[in-house]
């Protein structure tokens, strides 16, 4: 039973025992932080893909058999893509993240964990 697929789905990928440590709140703090700067960064890259696109579309192609139609379309297209997946990492890692809280606080019930928000 223990290499059933479904068991595996809801046990969480870490286990904490204990109380955090001040250095392991400032470390839970910069993974949280990481986990959002990641997510801006694919929104931006996104984003980026969205104004190459456009500007290949419209400055560049002359007609509508042109190269740089089919470029400009398909990095609007790719940067829904890539936003797409941005935003599913974010929520995955949501889920963990409030797993580990949850975690924390069933370990410690007097935990500071109520000021990280």
């Amino acid at each position: 039973m223990k290499n059933d697929p479904k068991a595996s789905h809801h046990s969480p990928r870490f286990f904490i025992s204990g109380p955090l440590s001040f250095s392991d709140q400032i470390a839970f703090d910069q993974f949280v932080l990481a986990i959002e700067r990641n997510f801006l960064l694919h929104v931006t890259t996104g984003l980026n893909l969205i104004v190459v696109g456009l500007a290949m579309f419209r400055f560049f192609s002359r007609n509508p058999s042109d190269i740089y139609v089919g470029v400009g379309i398909a990095a609007f297209c790719i940067s829904f893509l890539v936003i797409a997946k941005g935003a599913s990492d974010f929520l995955r890692m949501q889920k963990d993240l409030s797993r580990m809280k949850e975690m924390i606080r069933a370990s410690h019930p007097s935990s500071s964990m109520a000021n990280t928000g």
